[in-house]
């Protein structure tokens, strides 16, 4: 019975969080486990299926890493891509909070959201194609991959972090509240799968080199946000999740690039 909520909320999540194709009753009364605790999960399928360059040795390193963050963006619907150039619209364009609240909620994307997705898309590509270099010269293609899955699974933690900390702030009915909910002891034991999971990935070295770098980070944002909005919302846990990517992925580089 617990399993059947288990999978019933995992699908929830995968449903939400990719355009992966399901056949979901949201409307079933079934108990099923907060779906949103299986997002560091959701990440790990993204991440297998967006690796399928890997499989071609004979491309170059940039190449693969290109067609690598394309295929999750795709996997995904950018819906973390749309989230980062929302909020960096929102939080770097309002004076207020409430003004950066009514430009988040805005469709049309602005410079600062442009310059925004640029910046994070070549600053990840640079940084996923030298992983890729480093990883087939060092540890070979196993390592790549592994890498890989470690950056969507860690990445997911802290917008996990930020809802577990700060309040939710919107205007208005909101889309995103409703893929919100509250953590259960279940969800929470999901997420702590998915952090020894990392471990077997990778070690117990990187591991708590990925772990500091989130707390830190999280503190950081987590400050950012209350001083600019006072919490946080949709938007701002898809930045969040950005931002994630960006420093796993230099974390295990050694902070070298």
């Amino acid at each position: 019975m617990l399993l059947e909520q288990d999978w019933q909320g995992f699908k929830r999540s995968l449903a939400t969080y990719t355009r992966i194709p399901l056949n979901i009753d949201w409307d079933s009364p079934k108990k099923h486990t907060p779906s949103v605790c299986f997002l560091p999960w959701v990440g790990a399928i993204v991440a297998m299926l967006s690796a399928w360059p890997l499989l071609f040795s004979g491309w170059s390193p940039e190449f693969q890493a290109l067609l690598m963050i394309v295929s999750a963006v795709l996997l995904t619907g950018a819906f973390h891509e749309d989230g980062l150039m929302d909020a960096a619209d929102g939080l770097v364009g309002g004076w207020t909070a409430e003004q950066r609240l009514t430009i988040m909620k805005d469709s049309r994307v602005g410079s600062y959201g442009v310059l925004a997705g640029i910046f994070c898309f070549a600053i990840k590509w640079w940084l996923l194609s030298q992983w890729i270099t480093k990883s087939l010269w060092q540890d070979g293609m196993l390592f790549v991959l592994l890498g890989w899955i470690t950056v969507h699974v860690c990445a997911r933690w802290l917008p996990l972090g930020i809802m577990t900390f700060l309040d939710y702030v919107s205007l208005g009915h909101s889309k995103a509240k409703s893929m919100i909910s509250e953590f259960t002891l279940r969800g929470c034991v999901w997420i702590a799968l998915s952090m020894l999971f990392v471990i077997v990935l990778i070690g117990v070295n990187y591991w708590f080199s990925v772990a500091l770098m989130l707390v830190v980070t999280g503190v950081c944002v987590a400050l950012y946000l209350v001083r600019r909005i006072n919490g946080f919302n949709g938007d701002t846990l898809g930045a969040s999740e950005q931002i994630a990517e960006l420093l796993v992925l230099f974390t295990l580089l050694g902070w070298q690039a």
